[in-house]
């Protein structure tokens, strides 16, 4: 499975307040990836962070939509969010799926941006809700505006293997 959480045009525009100005070196990495995904039928699932303020008739902002070159095919799985993380209800529709796919106790690896807020929160709810999956992070699929070494390293105490990160408990 993997997973891409809020890569949406809003982290590309330096004039909003959720600018990430790593994130547009992250897209053709995160191309490549999902490439791969599709490639081997692995599941897809997107994360869109909309904001509570924008949950009804505005959260079609274009600031809100999935950047174009990642954006979802017909059969992949985009999950809306009003914080940090996936709701309880969306995390059980997740449980299912990958149960119905035979894909709960596979790779699952979580690629996005803002690793120390929404990547951190999300892995952790698909961890509880997954707990036979073995997750991964790869740091070069992944970005921030803050402490993104610092989190990969608390999420590896989490038994997420992260790339380069050794754990030495």
């Amino acid at each position: 499975m993997l997973v891409i959480v809020d890569m949406q045009n809003r982290i590309l525009d330096s004039s909003d307040k959720n600018y990430v100005p790593r994130a547009k070196q992250l897209i053709p990495k995160i191309q490549w990836r999902l490439k791969k995904a599709r490639d081997s039928g692995e599941i897809v699932l997107f994360t869109r962070d909309i904001p509570i303020e924008n949950k009804d008739e505005s959260e079609e902002l274009f600031g809100l939509q999935i950047i174009a070159g990642l954006a979802p095919l017909s059969g992949e799985y985009v999950i809306k969010k009003n914080y940090y993380a996936l709701p309880p209800e969306s995390l059980i529709d997740v449980r299912t799926l990958a149960e119905e796919k035979k894909q709960e106790k596979k790779q699952i690896e979580i690629t996005g941006v803002e690793a120390n807020v929404c990547v951190l929160a999300n892995v952790l709810a698909l961890q509880g809700a997954l707990p036979e999956g073995n997750f991964y992070i790869d740091p070069d699929l992944v970005t921030g505006n803050q402490l993104i070494k610092e989190t990969l390293e608390l999420l590896s105490k989490f038994n997420i293997e992260i790339k380069g990160v050794s754990d030495s408990k």
